[in-house]
This record gives structure tokens, C-alpha cells and sequence, in this order.
């Protein structure tokens, strides 16, 4: 099949084109007009303006929570993201519901009505189109801090509009997090093109002195096993973005359990970052600081001991690598959708950590992280290198083919375009290896050590790590172990 998406900027004529049919979705479409919006984001104070806030932060030595959040009624939004400015926290990832993800806007302004009319939320986020900018910019000039929305594919490109027109200074471009944990059947090459409108539209904003920060996300992890593919899969979300005019990137770091592996990576992932950001010509692209975060789609633990355990720990290692954000879940992420009781408590104990664990400014350095370092280093290079090669140098095109051929691959994907020949688990010390590599191209140097990691566990523990292994490696974390058991199955 010939492979159409290039990594090739869009051309504005066509591309303003383009944003007839975006904005034709929805009648709030209407409310969006660029010259007005570029405007209004250029008239917000730098307390609002994402990577300037992030900057701040780092400059000040400082680390600050970056959580999730959104409800359907404009006033208990406005009220939700007060509680968490009195929190001190000043970057606002604004949830959207499921309807609106799925451009399911019938279904969502029903909810929103039924909202309105009972006082209680009926939807799981805000639908940021239904609303729209009029009503939006209201909660945006009602608090404190940069806003962030958050989507998936379907809804990306009119919610992006409709948040950046409403003075939101950040979002996600992340299309292989669609792959990894939202979408089921869209390919890689209709995800990309979603992400160049998205890249495209950021980049309108730049072109006119106004910088809008994208967030990466790579390829959820659906399964126990290294961050490898993540990280590639992010720093080729960077790339991507980066030719359509996005000139800021926010790394989000996955911490598994490892504090060897989490540090290592936390070290290790803005090197190589900068590396092909200026490989390929994007040295103008900025990388303002690096958010941490709980595993997406890890099983959360349903006791509150053992949630506020997972939740400390996300802190704790948050605090050592001095990251500048951290994203952890509310103690009731397990039971259903957060109150703003638990968003408070979850907050106050990650904070906590942050303020008590950062200040102390500990220097933690040992032969662990740095091998963590150089394996890492080695995966994601070589991954890159190959979709490099694969697209002859065009990183678009080199993405489809790689996803095609398994040399960009996760267990567990839910997409039905991923080979799903991956597989890991952990090993004695807890870190995450490969049981099987599929066909991505791990250095042979690189695979025997995996391969010995997981011989060591093999016998301490007198039996053969197989498929069971990683699904009981999986579930361990939500069961308060890292290496899972036979008795915890």
C-alpha cells in the first residue's frame, strides 16, 4: 500500500483550508477565529503561558504537580482548578469527557444539559467543544495557571483549536499514545495526519510570535517491559511536531518501580531528545523541562495504604531526578471517577514529597543508573536509527513502515495495526527487561544483557518466565509488590 504522510510541513493555503472542515464539526466552530486568538494568547500574563511557567519552575529549583482534571459544569470546573491553585499548582491538564474524545458531541451536549439540570456530572470531563471559546475563556481567565488540554484522536483538531482560541498554552500531540492505549483501528498514517494539523495549527501560532507547548507521550506501555519504544515513539511525536512549527516540547517520563531504571531514564531521555531535535535540523526547538508520571495504564491499587504508597513513591523518584512536574493519580483512581475531596489529599501527599524530598537536593549516582543510562541510550538509538533508515531519512514515512515490520511494537497494544510481538517482565531487582524483542532492533551486546537479567530471576526463582510471569509482573504494582508472584496471579 503506498504510503502517503510525508515529513513535510503543510502549506498554509492548504492548510486554512483544512480548518474549514475542522471547524464546520461543531456549530462552537464558529467562535474561532485566528487573528482574534492569536491575540487573546498574546494578552495572557506569563503565569499562564506553559513552557514559561515550566521554565520558572526550573529556574526556581522547584518541582510542581501536574495532575488530571475536568467536570462538565463550568462552575465546578472553575471551582475544581481554584482547589488545585490553593494547592500551588500552576499546570492544569483540562480533561475532556469520553463523548467529546469520540466526536460523539450529540451525546456530549446531552450530557452537559443533563449536567446543568441536575447539578451533578453525568459526564467523566469537559466538553471543551460543546462549550466552547466564549464560555472556556471564562474558566481560563476565572483561575491560576497554564491549561493543557487533554484528547484523542477523533476530537484532536477541533479541541485544539478551540482550546488554543480560548487561551490554552498547551496539548498533547502524542499519536502513538492513540495507538498504544485509545484508538482500535485507526492507522499509523491517519494518526500522524492528525498530528501534523495539530503540529500545523501550533505552528500558525508560532510563525506569529506565540508559542503553544506540545507534550509527548510515545506509545503507552500496556505491559511490563523497557521504556525503549516509549521513548523513540516520543521523540518521533517531537520530530513530527517540530516540522509543522512547534517550537516547545515537554518529555513525559514513565516510572515503573525501577528507582534505577526510573532514574536512569529520567536522566538520560532530554539528552536524547536534543540529540535528533538537532539531528534533524530543529535546533530552534525548545525542551523547557521533563514531567514524570505514573504508568498511564498500569492497574492502580484499590486500598488507599497502598495507593498513597504508589502515589509516594511516583513522588519520591519524581523528587531524586528533579524533574520539573510530576503526574500522579488520586488515591481513588481504582473506584471510579475522583472527587475533588481526593484530588486535594492525593495532591497534599505528592506535594508533600516534592517540597521535604527536592529541597534537600540529594545526589544519587551509581553504577545501576548509569548502566540503566547506557541500555537505554542504545534501544532508543538504535530503534531510531532503523525508522530513520526504513523512511530513507523521513521520519513520517519510516514510522508507518515500522509499525508494519514490528520494528516499533508493545504487548498488549489495543490497536489492530501493531504486531504485538513484545513481551517482557522484570527482573530480580525489579527493573523491566525483554522476554521476547519481537523485531525491534535491540543490539545483539544489548539483548544478551536482557537475556541474563531474566536467566538471574529465572533461577532464583526455579522456573521459566513466560506470558504468565509478565501478566503476574503486570498486576503487581496495584497488589502492593514489583515482582509478581504465583500467589498474587
Amino acid at each position: 500500500m503506498e504510503i502517503k504522510v510525508r515529513q513535510k510541513r503543510i502549506d498554509e493555503d492548504k492548510f486554512l483550508e483544512m480548518r474549514k472542515g475542522v471547524l464546520s464539526l461543531w456549530h462552537t466552530g464558529k467562535e474561532v477565529e485566528l487573528d482574534d486568538a492569536v491575540g487573546y494568547q498574546k494578552s495572557l500574563p506569563d503565569s499562564k503561558i506553559f513552557h514559561k511557567v515550566v521554565q520558572r519552575v526550573r529556574e526556581e529549583g522547584r518541582m510542581v504537580l501536574f495532575p488530571r482534571s475536568g467536570t462538565p459544569i463550568v462552575e465546578d470546573e472553575i471551582e475544581l482548578v481554584r482547589s488545585l491553585n490553593e494547592l500551588g499548582i500552576p499546570l492544569i491538564p483540562f480533561t475532556t469527557d469520553s463523548y467529546t474524545r469520540n466526536l460523539q458531541l450529540d451525546k456530549a451536549q446531552k450530557g452537559l444539559e443533563e449536567s446543568i439540570r441536575t447539578g451533578k456530572p453525568v459526564l467523566n470531563g469537559y466538553p471543551i467543544i460543546n462549550h466552547g471559546v466564549k464560555t472556556t475563556r471564562k474558566v481560563v481567565e476565572a483561575c491560576d495557571g497554564a491549561f493543557d488540554p487533554r484528547c484523542s484522536r477523533m476530537a484532536n483538531s477541533l479541541v485544539g483549536e478551540v482550546a488554543f482560541a480560548s487561551g490554552m498554552t498547551a496539548m498533547p500531540n502524542s499519536f502513538f499514545a492513540w495507538i498504544g492505549g485509545y484508538d482500535k483501528k485507526a492507522t499509523v498514517e491517519e494518526c500522524i495526519e492528525t498530528a501534523q494539523y495539530l503540529g500545523r495549527l501550533i505552528g500558525y501560532y508560532a510563525d506569529r510570535d506565540v508559542i503553544i507547548t506540545t507534550d509527548c507521550h510515545g506509545w503507552l506501555p500496556n505491559g511490563v517491559y523497557p521504556m525503549s519504544v516509549n521513548i523513540a515513539t516520543q521523540i518521533i511525536e517531537a520530530l513530527i511536531s517540530a516540522e509543522q512549527g512547534v517550537k516547545s516540547v515537554f518529555p513525559q517520563i514513565n516510572l515503573q518501580g525501577s528507582m534505577a531504571q526510573d532514574l536512569g531514564d529520567i536522566r538520560i531521555v532530554p539528552k536524547l531528545y536534543r540529540k535528533y531535535l538537532d539531528k534533524l535540523g530543529y535546533n530552534d526547538v525548545i525542551i523547557p523541562g521533563i514531567v514524570g508520571s505514573q504508568v498511564p495504564l498500569y492497574p492502580f491499587p484499590q486500598d488507599m495504604g497502598s495507593a498513597f504508597g504508589y502515589i509516594t513513591y511516583t513522588a519520591t523518584v519524581a523528587a531524586l531526578g528533579e524533574v520539573d512536574a510530576c503526574f500522579v493519580k488520586t488515591i481513588d483512581e481504582a473506584n471510579g471517577i475522583p472527587t475533588k475531596e481526593s484530588h486535594i489529599e492525593s495532591y497534599r501527599s505528592a506535594k508533600w514529597i516534592f517540597d521535604v524530598v527536592r529541597q534537600q537536593k540529594l545526589e544519587i549516582d551509581n553504577e545501576d543508573i548509569r548502566q540503566e543510562m547506557r541500555i537505554t541510550e542504545a534501544e532508543v538509538t538504535a530503534i531510531l536509527d532503523r525508522v530513520l533508515e526504513l523512511g530513507d531519512g523521513d521520519i513520517a514515512v519510516g514510522a508507518v513502515k515500522a509499525v508494519e515490520a514490528g520494528v516499533l511494537d508493545s504487548p498488549f497494544s489495543i490497536n489492530i495495526h501493531a504486531k504485538d510481538q513484545v513481551l517482557g517482565v522484570r527482573d530480580l531487582k525489579g527493573a523491566c527487561r525483554y522476554l521476547d524483542f519481537g523485531n525491534l532492533p535491540i543490539p545483539e551486546e544489548i539483548k544478551e544483557f536482557h537475556r541474563e537479567k531474566i536467566a538471574e530471576r529465572e533461577k532464583a526463582e526455579g522456573r521459566k518466565l513466560d506470558y504468565h510471569a509478565s501478566l503476574e509482573d503486570f498486576w503487581a504494582i496495584s497488589k502492593g509488590q514489583l515482582i509478581g508472584t504465583h500467589a498474587n496471579s
